[in-house]
């Protein structure tokens, strides 16, 4: 199978290189690198370039705008999300692979860690979230992070794909789109690394992320909070 690689990106020259490069270092690799530049201002769309991404220059930021043009832009039968400031292990897309081709699974997320920043901010991702999620998915609810999900392109597109308006939940509103098309997989086993600079507001994060949950599970709404423009 095809598979296409999406990243979402404003701004983000100082992160861009190593993650392509991760990419490229993969056992499976990718087929094709999709960067979804935000009409950045810096030399991320040149350092994708130069690291053979493709990349899609778009006038309007969003996060859930940005994996939906991807998603779009996409040749692949497997598209793979993952972010600007992230790593992906040896066998991020063997995993993915090998998930989606068992009968009836359309996505598969995993989870991520973060070696850096705010030290309540690392408990919360790579102590207590990994328990979390499990607890979610007990409840049947995806807590699917953007940065390690991936799915069958067509899969994607027959549900609607992400919500090109919310600035936050977008993939976790992708998984549950998802699971209206058969099976979605929780690995805890397909882990990534990304930069811990989220926590670096302190307090400030945490209580934007609580109004924002708390309006896309009571409302289904996730456009209302404003959000640093990062990925």
């Amino acid at each position: 199978m095809k598979i296409s690689v999406i990243i979402p990106a404003y701004n983000e020259e100082d992160y861009i290189g190593k993650t392509i490069e991760s990419l490229h270092n993969l056992a499976r690799k990718s087929d094709e690198i999709i960067v979804v530049d935000g009409s950045s201002i810096d030399k991320t769309a040149a350092i994708a370039k130069k690291n053979g991404a493709i990349v899609i220059n778009v006038p309007k930021r969003g996060i859930g705008y940005a994996r939906q043009q991807g998603l779009l832009k996409a040749t692949g039968d497997i598209v793979a999300f993952t972010d600007a400031d992230t790593i992906v292990g040896n066998l991020w897309l063997t995993k993915i692979e090998q998930t989606l081709t068992k009968n009836n699974v359309v996505g598969v997320f995993g989870t991520f860690r973060v070696p850096d920043g705010w030290w309540l901010y690392k408990f919360y991702v790579n102590i207590l979230q990994p328990i979390l999620n499990q607890i979610y998915w007990w409840m049947k609810i995806p807590m699917a992070p953007g940065q390690n999900i991936a799915f069958l392109r067509r899969a994607g597109l027959a549900c609607g794909g992400f919500p090109e308006d919310f600035k936050i939940a977008e993939d976790i509103e992708m998984a549950r789109r998802l699971m209206t098309q058969g099976r979605v997989v929780f690995r805890q086993d397909l882990i990534v690394t990304s930069s811990g600079r989220r926590g670096q507001e302190g307090p400030a994060m945490f209580s934007r992320i609580f109004k924002a949950f708390i309006l896309y599970f009571i409302f289904r709404k996730a456009n209302r909070i404003g959000f640093p423009d990062m990925r």
